[in-house]
């Protein structure tokens, strides 16, 4: 496997697990009941969005700084 590959794959990894970590101590407080309530559902589908639009937002910034600095070289 590509190291560029296996580089993004640990990066899709590593967000995907801070996501999950995130949504889940901010939607999640009660851990008695065996399945998650409709407003746990809920609320770990919101954040679970607005961490990725984020992320997304964060990365579309940090390539066009990164094509605006290629430009000036």
């Amino acid at each position: 496997m590509n190291l560029g590959v296996k580089q993004e794959s640990f990066r899709i990894e590593m967000m995907m697990t801070s996501l999950r970590n995130e949504c889940v101590n901010l939607c999640c407080k009660d851990f008695s009941q065996m399945e998650l309530t409709k407003d746990e559902v809920h609320c770990i589908d919101r954040c679970s969005w607005r961490y990725l639009h984020t992320n997304k937002i964060i990365s579309n910034a940090l390539d066009r700084s990164n094509q605006g600095a290629k430009k000036k070289l």
